[in-house]
């Protein structure tokens, strides 16, 4: 108690205030800005739900972000920030002071306040986020709403979490008012009815991330009519497609064609993450040739590459800024080494994070990536693991690594050497760790680095080194 400092005065008026919630209430309009700010994230935290209804409806920015403060929300407060702006759709009491437009509901990594006096978000385009309009016009009905709420949306099957199914009932009642605007939508192994539901109740202009999960590829085809409505997609997740159980081989192509069709026509997609994609081997060129912009993400996990896809792949135009490259449980050929030393050569300017994990990896492929990994000046992130290297050539690539002075994540396999078959020779990687990280600090200070093994298939359990041993591994 002697260190903790004592509180200021404002902490204690602020204080005071969250605990006298009527007086609270009568004066809100009367109190700085700086500790209306303050005092909305304090009543957030302690669930205050009769001071953050008031707050609300008297708030005097366009904006009102709170994604910082969502993710740990409950239904009664979601209810109290909306019952807020229900005092002002209502125009029961209409605060002198309060020039809310914009309740930001969004789970997002974001700065708590984003609070631009005079402007707040219009359209949902990223250009719009820049310019300020007065009103919201539903491209569905033509009607102006005078709110709006920017959220996002999972659906799982047919089901929503409480607080979605919450607002989403509370917008439709409100439907002349209310504009709701889904920045992320991920939708999970989901029937086509509950799916097409919610393209119909939300402007597809808005979508910003979409997230399909284990779906069938022959119903997919029935939201394509809602896909191409998505003119300001940036980021495409797709997870788990489906073989169909009944089809023909010419239907299954149609439709596999009229998907990659409509990949192309994102005019802004950047980011696009595939994860165990059956129909991917051999095709990749379709998925990539007509992207309308170049890609920044290319995650693919889970599937299997071609010689003719990894062909293309190193000569792809779309891929010349790439930023982020994630290849994952992607087998890579004994033949193919060459290939991915020229595809980081080619974007060796612009990647920042690159993940080659559990690719069948060999010392080959590491030796005809060091001279264009030593390039990738701008890199940030590396992993590695669950590749097979000699210890000779891990530690080249460590002394290639080490030259990277922007790197701040950094994974590794264990060499070829701490096995013995299948059995994890624990003394041997426990020896061998710190002499690996002595290579690093030779050149500069690892902020975050790890040396695995592969799972052990007796025991389901790794050996793990970041800066001291982790022996999980309970073989003898």
């Amino acid at each position: 108690m002697g260190d903790q400092a004592p509180p200021t005065l404002m902490q204690l008026a602020r204080q005071r205030l969250l605990r006298e919630e009527d007086l609270t209430i009568s004066i809100l309009e009367d109190l700085p800005v700086e500790l209306l700010q303050e005092m909305f994230q304090e009543a957030f935290n302690d669930r205050r739900t009769n001071i953050l209804r008031a707050m609300v409806s008297a708030w005097p920015f366009p904006d009102l972000s709170v994604r910082a403060l969502i993710k740990d929300s409950d239904l009664e407060t979601l209810k109290a920030l909306l019952d807020g702006l229900d005092v002002l759709i209502t125009d029961k009491v209409h605060p002198r002071r309060s020039k809310l437009r914009v309740l930001d509901l969004a789970d997002e990594d974001h700065e708590f306040w984003r609070i631009r006096a005079g402007t707040h978000e219009g359209d949902c385009s990223p250009q719009a986020e820049r310019q300020e309009q007065p009103v919201e016009i539903s491209p569905n009905s033509g009607v102006k709403k005078r709110f709006k709420v920017v959220t996002d949306l999972e659906l799982i099957k047919t089901r929503f979490n409480p607080c979605d199914w919450y607002l989403l009932q509370w917008a439709q009642q409100r439907n002349d008012s209310i504009h709701v605007c889904c920045r992320k939508l991920k939708i999970w192994d989901s029937p086509v009815f509950a799916a097409v539901q919610i393209f119909k109740f939300i402007n597809l202009d808005c979508i910003l991330e979409l997230q399909l999960s284990q779906w069938s590829l022959e119903f997919m085809v029935q939201l394509f009519p809602y896909l191409e409505q998505m003119k300001n997609l940036h980021t495409l997740e797709l997870v788990g497609i489906r073989k169909p159980l009944r089809s023909a081989a010419s239907a299954e192509q149609e439709w596999i064609s009229m998907l990659l069709s409509q990949i192309s026509r994102f005019p802004c997609l950047q980011n696009l993450s595939v994860h165990n994609i059956y129909f991917l081997t051999g095709c990749l060129e379709k998925w990539l040739r007509y992207l309308k912009t170049p890609l920044k993400t290319l995650a693919i996990t889970a599937c299997q590459l071609s010689q003719s896809d990894l062909d293309y792949l190193s000569q792809c135009l779309n891929i010349c800024e790439l930023k982020h490259l994630h290849l994952i449980g992607v087998e890579l050929s004994d033949s193919c080494p060459k290939l991915l030393g020229v595809l980081l050569e080619r974007i060796s300017s612009t990647l920042q994070t690159l993940e080659l994990e559990e690719c069948e990896m060999r010392d080959c492929h590491f030796n005809a990536i060091l001279p264009s990994l030593s390039q990738c000046s701008q890199l940030t992130v590396v992993n590695f693991c669950n590749n097979n290297i000699s210890l000779l050539v891990l530690k080249k690539l460590l002394h290639h690594t080490a030259k990277l002075s922007t790197l701040t994540h950094e994974k590794y396999p264990a060499p070829l050497e701490c096995y013995e078959e299948l059995r994890i020779l624990k003394d041997k990687f426990k020896l061998l760790c710190p002499e690996l990280l002595d290579i690093l600090r030779a050149e500069r200070q690892p902020k975050k680095v790890s040396f695995s093994t592969r799972t052990c298939l007796n025991c389901f359990h790794c050996c793990f080194y970041n800066l001291e041993v982790r022996l999980f591994c309970l073989c003898p």
